[in-house]
């Protein structure tokens, strides 16, 4: 991995719920609630000594009404990440800087501080002058290890599948997240970290989802968690639909931007808007603090095969290409895409083998996932057990992507559910009956694809069965005519050939 690439350590219990760290390469190992550093808002400074003299505060000229563009995070005001990024003053006389600093970069939610259980907002003016960057610019000025560049040894191997394994390496270095992508949204995340904290400053902002988990497309979507402390007698949904139309009157207040955001009103809120400048879409959800739980386990089986990566992205262009991507739409959602294809790889279930087995590659693929797995159950994943299984499956990516559509073709969608939490198929009755405080029976319906933290249906959006008959339909047809002709665009739709002129 790159100089200055995330480096994962476990911590706390062999599972990714419990406690962990996650720092960068040459930084100090520190405790996180959720293992996931690199989604951490590092709000803050340290405070100035009492008898620092504070340097009078400069006055900012009012902004140009004229200027129409959509934010003005290019511009890098010092004071501005100073006077949203610090921590709260203690009260109390003697008290180290460290101590003052809970909530900040100690691993608090968002940069304000906590001390004995109680919640301090700020009672004195901070001082403007830069001190200490936030969480966006320390990534800013960080190698990006996302983006491929190199082809893997692997890749060929002088057999049958070359031409196809080619494609689709070829298709997943062209689709990926670039660096460039990238940086554009942390200096988004950081305009908008620096902006809502000037009017809330008790709120926290997340990166999420696959901009960080290392599964983004070119062309995704940012995923934002705004986190704020839940009140305890109001329910969930009402309390973040009541902040997000906050962000909403904020953002159409001062910029042309908010023209076209909208707040849909799902069983989970989501607050979307586009910044034209960059052509960046954002979903901001209030509270959803599961994807952070996720996005740090999807990143740590993005990194533990080269062929995870390109499998997930191409399983996302094929969906988008036949239109079964939108969970808005009654179909599956990145995120239920992105699980289908870990569960299958670590799938080592043995049902009817499809090819004869071969001593030298020591390895057989059925029709109910690989043996042996290309990743390991949740569980091993946390403890190392699963180093004995890296370098074990050889099957090229043209081969896995082949079975990959034909295990869901042929997935008993009516009894099982998808379940990367236990690494293979879980009957849904078994689903129904989890005790768990989002779980709903009734969400387990047609298409169920487990939630491995809140054990909630994650393609719940696929209830109509018409629906639901037509992404069965593609996969199966996919299947059936990229196994008679090995070719990437025989998986993708057909188009009906063009009419006869009339004469």
């Amino acid at each position: 991995m790159n100089e200055g690439a995330p480096m994962m350590y476990g911590g706390g219990g062999c599972g990714y719920g419990g406690a962990g760290v996650f720092v960068l390469a040459g930084q100090e190992r520190q405790s996180r609630h959720y293992p996931l550093d690199v989604l951490q808002v590092l709000g803050g400074a340290a405070p100035a000594p009492a008898s620092t003299r504070r340097a009078p505060r400069k006055e900012r000229p009012p902004r140009d009404p004229r200027d129409a563009t959509a934010f003005g995070y290019d511009s890098d005001d010092s004071s501005l990440s100073s006077n949203a990024s610090g921590s709260n003053k203690s009260s109390e006389k003697g008290t180290s800087r460290s101590s003052e600093r809970v909530g900040s970069a100690g691993g608090g939610w968002g940069g304000w501080g906590v001390r004995g259980g109680e919640w301090r907002g700020r009672r004195e003016r901070r001082d403007t002058r830069p001190r200490h960057r936030i969480a966006p610019e320390r990534y800013l000025n960080a190698a990006y290890p996302f983006q491929v560049k190199f082809t893997p040894d692997e890749l060929l191997n002088g057999s049958e599948w070359d031409t196809l394994s080619q494609e689709i390496w070829e298709k997943f270095v062209k689709s990926q997240q670039t660096e460039e992508t990238f940086r554009k949204k942390m200096n988004l995340w950081r305009y908008l970290y620096i902006t809502i904290k000037s009017i809330f400053p008790r709120y926290g902002l997340y990166v999420v989802g696959s901009t960080m988990s290392g599964f983004g497309l070119d062309s995704s979507d940012m995923d934002l968690c705004l986190y704020v402390r839940p009140v305890d007698n109001l329910e969930p949904r009402a309390h973040a639909l009541l902040h997000l139309n906050y962000i909403l009157s904020y953002i159409k207040s001062f910029d042309p931007i908010g023209l076209d955001a909208e707040l849909i009103q799902a069983k989970v809120p989501i607050l979307k808007f586009r910044d034209a400048r960059n052509g960046l879409q954002i979903d901001l959800n209030c509270n959803n603090v599961v994807g952070i739980r996720n996005t740090n386990l999807l990143y740590g089986f993005s990194t533990m095969d080269w062929r995870v990566r390109p499998l997930v992205a191409l399983m996302k262009l094929w969906a988008q290409a036949h239109n079964i991507n939108d969970a808005r739409q009654r179909t599956l959602s990145s995120y239920s895409l992105t699980l289908m294809v870990i569960q299958f790889l670590q799938c080592e279930y043995r049902g009817r083998v499809d090819v004869a087995g071969d001593e030298r590659r020591m390895t057989t693929c059925v029709a109910g996932g690989t043996v042996p797995a290309v990743l390991p159950r949740v569980w091993q994943a946390g403890c190392g057990g699963w180093e004995a299984l890296r370098g074990t499956n050889r099957f090229t990516l043209a081969e896995l992507f082949l079975h990959l559509l034909r295990y869901y073709a042929e997935f008993p969608w009516d009894k099982m559910a998808v379940s990367v939490r236990l690494g293979r198929p879980v009957a849904v009755a078994e689903c129904r009956c989890a005790r768990a405080h989002k779980n709903d029976p009734h969400q387990w319906k047609l298409l169920c694809v487990e939630e491995p933290f809140d054990l909630t249906n994650t393609a719940r959006s696929v209830y109509d069965p018409d629906e639901f008959e037509r992404i069965v339909r593609t996969f199966r047809l996919a299947h059936q005519r990229l196994a008679a002709t090995r070719r990437l665009a025989d998986a993708w739709p057909q188009q009906a050939p063009a009419a006869a002129p009339l004469r």
